[in-house]
């Protein structure tokens, strides 16, 4: 018999977070909506496949949602481009990521040379 407080996951968490997350909304807002915390989230993610499927179903559902608006936005003019840029980086991250490459060529060895002053008491 496991010890601690009995988990609060429900089967029907699937269905939920795939439509609280379809307007754009986050995992965290999800666990607020239904009274958890984030990390019980994650925890549930670990242990039940089904609700790990599910909430990678709603963060595409979520990702769309936000690309909806940049492109609405794009087109229409005005709405808030920061916010969009914010929410595709963060609620879209695998395909809005900034992304950086930097490449180096040439010889990475690293001198170490001491360095001693002289006092000008020592000078002398």
């Amino acid at each position: 018999m496991p010890a601690g407080r009995p988990s609060k996951y429900q089967d029907a968490y699937c269905d939920l977070v795939i439509e609280h997350m379809t307007d754009g909304a986050s995992l965290t807002s999800f666990a607020a909506e239904i009274g958890v915390a984030r990390s019980s989230i994650n925890e549930w993610m670990e242990q039940n496949p089904e609700f790990s499927e599910a909430v990678k179903i709603a963060k595409a559902k979520c990702s769309a949602w936000w690309e909806r608006l940049g492109r609405k936005n794009a087109a229409d003019g005005g709405g808030n481009a920061t916010l969009v840029i914010f929410g595709l980086k963060n609620m879209a991250a695998d395909d809005w990521r900034e992304k950086q490459e930097v490449e180096h060529s040439g010889d990475m060895s690293v001198i170490f040379q001491t360095v001693y002053e002289q006092t000008p008491e020592e000078g002398k």
